[in-house]
């Protein structure tokens, strides 16, 4: 028998549409019934990056009677965790300390981050320096994830050497302020799902749910080729109480209207929560 999830909420990235400005896309959202978002990786398009653009957006979310999910650590500029030229490595903290400390302001759960870029480094001594370099950087971000009372997800990608570095990063940072952001289109790059939200599903903080039919466009879900009765049936089986919350955008969507696709959207994702 399938668990009931009454705690999980539909939610949806605010950063759907490039061309529609943060404000306008905080009201459409809420206009489309939605109740909780994500920050996207954009800093300049919320804001966040400012005192300033961070209490505005806390106004303007709260007006809107809109909780934030997660946060989106900058990207590609929080993507060195891995680096091995320190001043890049070091930069990518300060991005990701950022995205800590939009979560900790808006009353965000969840700062999301990206591992071992870019991907094809192969086995050997470089690989190795990366991923030491990453631990590091994981380990950082890691207590001042804690200290702000925010969680940090490892985000799963697109290729399985990166998910080997997920995996050995989920097994060494065991506390609870530590977990999984699950991405269901980069798993189906791999066309493996559902397997890492099997593996990890005890982990999980948040999701990514999006949609393609075998390269990261990020469509809504019925879109692409991903079996989302599958989906449901893991996901169901879960013991979950996040939100479901869609990454996916208008740009590589049939549906390019704003208003259009996150009635879309919503629809979609109620579907999935049936």
């Amino acid at each position: 028998m399938q668990k009931e999830m009454r705690a999980v909420k539909p939610a949806i990235c605010v950063d759907f549409d490039k061309e529609t400005p943060f404000p306008r896309a905080v009201q459409l959202v809420c206009d489309a019934g939605f109740e909780v978002v994500s920050i996207g990786a954009r800093p300049e398009h919320s804001g966040y990056c400012t005192a300033a653009g961070r209490a505005a957006m806390r106004e303007l979310l709260g007006e809107n009677h809109l909780t934030v999910d997660s946060v989106h650590a900058p990207f590609p500029e929080g993507d060195r965790l891995f680096s091995l030229d320190e001043g890049e490595r070091a930069e990518s903290i300060r991005q990701c300390q950022l995205a800590l400390d939009t979560a900790a302001e808006l009353d965000g759960r969840i700062v999301v981050i990206h591992l071992i870029q870019p991907y094809g480094i192969p086995e050997g001594e470089v690989r190795s320096n990366m991923i030491e370099q990453g631990r590091r950087s994981v380990g950082a971000l890691a207590e001042q994830a804690c200290a702000r009372g925010v969680k940090l997800a490892l985000e799963n990608g697109q290729r399985a050497p990166y998910d080997q570095v997920l995996e050995s990063l989920l097994a060494e940072f065991t506390d609870e302020h530590v977990g999984f952001c699950y991405d269901s289109g980069h798993e189906n790059v791999q066309g493996t799902c559902f397997r890492l939200l099997e593996q990890f599903g005890d982990r999980l903080l948040t999701v990514h749910i999006h949609d393609n039919r075998g390269s990261d466009i990020h469509v809504l879900p019925y879109e692409g080729n991903i079996d989302w009765d599958k989906f449901r049936e893991v996901f169901h089986g879960l013991d979950y109480s996040g939100n479901l919350l869609l990454e996916a955008g208008t740009s590589n969507s049939e549906f390019k209207d704003p208003v259009v696709f996150l009635s879309e959207a919503r629809q979609r994702a109620e579907r999935l929560l049936a």
